[in-house]
């Protein structure tokens, strides 16, 4: 929204347009800061386990992040990265759609979900809250034990799992 759209709606104001053409210039998705501004794709982080990710739809088509989570998850010690099969099909959340078009919405978790479960991974990662809890909430209702974390928690590893 901000890289792309504040601008957009504040366009009958030069003044404020200007200032949101300012804050896109230097806003970044958390992973692309890393990797392409700070030029940093070993945190030092440690994570125990087998991870898959989600490609979650505006990150990968809006900002074109596909590869600095990947090459971050990659460098993560302890971790086994296994890529997921489709892993650029939305979850079927997309903010107010799971709620309009809730069927079409589920169908599409249980989908994502059966290719999670498919990875063999034990943890799903990703970088968008939305997705991630529509993952959960699918994972809960299936019965899995397959845990959801934020690519944050992952790179933070055990300074925040305890």
């Amino acid at each position: 929204m901000v890289r792309h759209h504040y601008a957009e709606v504040l366009k009958d104001d030069a003044s404020w347009e200007q200032r949101a053409r300012q804050v896109a210039d230097k806003t970044y998705e958390l992973t692309q800061y890393l990797v392409d501004i700070l030029g940093v794709d070993d945190l030092g982080a440690r994570y125990d386990g087998k991870i898959t990710y989600h490609d979650s739809c505006h990150l990968l088509r809006s900002l074109r992040v596909r590869e600095q989570p990947r090459r971050l998850l990659r460098k993560v010690s302890g971790a086994e990265f296994v890529e997921l099969h489709d892993s650029d099909k939305c979850c079927g959340f997309g903010g107010a759609f799971s709620v309009k078009y809730a069927d079409i919405s589920a169908a599409m978790a249980d989908d994502k979900v059966k290719n999670i479960m498919a990875s063999g991974a034990d943890t799903v990662t990703g970088c968008d809250m939305g997705c991630l809890m529509n993952i959960q909430g699918m994972l809960s209702r299936k019965g899995s034990d397959i845990k959801v974390r934020h690519i944050a928690q992952i790179l933070a590893g055990d300074r925040i799992e305890k």
